[in-house]
């Protein structure tokens, strides 16, 4: 059993409790978190002593044997307890984003590779199944040579945790990090280049950008456009959002709980294409165990994970080149994102 020690455990921190308490190969052994009631309710759900909750970063660290650290804190003191955990010769596992800049990123990926410990950032949505499999056909020819992909999300996140509401760029930094990376997954391939549009709406309660259009060329060339809006006041797209990948002789779509194929045949009196189905989707809270698990066998078998701190740069990159884009008006190029300056 990993012996795990969870760095905040309020707000979505709740739901890593619950992730832990289900896996069969790890445990807590401490709690972190600077509010006490957040340590109380967290106890509480784990049965841990009261003795091994703690307020102070350094001192459950320094006073409790551990295996791996698990950072689910707000990104803008990511770097603090990423840092702090591999000091302490611990494998880390955070939540997504790495850090809310890019410089912190680097900073941390710098210190990461000098050490001799996994550090993985945790993005549930591309250890599905269906994710798998979309790939495949993707990339099989099955629904011939692909033209683009589109990827729609709407959600009324009106009240979407306090943080969050004062960031500068919550849409990029907090959701669209979590479908660019699943962009990535879906197609097995990079971005080149990034054109975005972002903008707040008048019923906004949040003081950065919560709307958002980024236009992505992926390695192979492929369009991608992704459009979304966190404060819809219409229908909503489940979390993974709506995607289409249209091919030469179909679209590959998954409408949550659903992964088919589209065939050609659809007209103007009858708007339904012919159907293929693939398989169901399963539900996206179900890729947090697998992604914890994948964590785990990496530090077992002592082997670089997928999703690790250098790979999952590809996708922070993404976020940071659409903000850039945004507010410069121009395409940016990726992997000018990758290195540090």
């Amino acid at each position: 059993m990993y012996k795990i020690i969870q760095v905040g455990v309020g707000g979505y921190g709740g739901s890593w409790l619950s992730t832990i308490r289900n896996s069969d190969k790890a445990r807590h052994v401490a709690l972190i978190d600077i509010d006490t009631d957040n340590l109380e309710q967290g106890q509480k759900a784990t049965g841990i002593n009261k003795s091994a909750c703690f307020t102070s970063l350094e001192e459950g660290i320094a006073k409790v044997e551990a295996d791996a650290l698990l950072c689910i804190v707000p990104p803008a003191h990511h770097e603090e307890v990423i840092i702090n955990g591999l000091s302490a010769n611990l494998h880390v596992l955070s939540e997504k984003p790495i850090a809310h800049t890019l410089e912190s990123a680097h900073r941390i990926l710098t210190f990461a590779q000098a050490q001799d410990r996994i550090f993985m950032i945790s993005q549930k949505a591309r250890f599905h199944p269906w994710v798998r499999q979309f790939q495949k056909i993707a990339n099989n020819g099955k629904i011939g040579r692909l033209s683009h992909m589109t990827h729609y999300f709407r959600a009324p996140y009106y009240s979407w945790g306090e943080f969050r509401h004062k960031m500068s760029n919550p849409l990029f930094i907090e959701m669209s990090i979590h479908h660019f990376d699943l962009i990535r997954a879906l197609l097995g391939s990079n971005p080149v280049s990034v054109w975005a549009d972002s903008w707040n709406t008048p019923n906004s309660q949040f003081v950065g950008d919560i709307t958002g259009i980024a236009h992505f060329t992926m390695e192979n060339r492929l369009p991608v456009t992704y459009h979304a809006d966190a404060i819809s006041s219409g229908d909503m797209t489940d979390w993974y959002g709506e995607i289409r990948a249209i091919g030469e002789t179909g679209t590959l779509t998954m409408l949550y709980p659903n992964l088919y194929i589209g065939r050609k045949g659809a007209d103007h009196e009858n708007r339904n294409a012919p159907r293929e189905e693939v398989m169901p989707v399963s539900p996206p809270q179900e890729g947090q165990l697998v992604a914890f698990e994948e964590f785990l066998d990496a530090i077992e078998n002592q082997r670089i994970p997928e999703s690790n701190g250098i790979d999952n740069l590809n996708s922070l990159a993404m976020v940071f080149a659409a903000i850039d884009s945004n507010q410069s008006k121009t395409t940016k190029h990726i992997p000018d994102y990758l290195l540090p300056d």
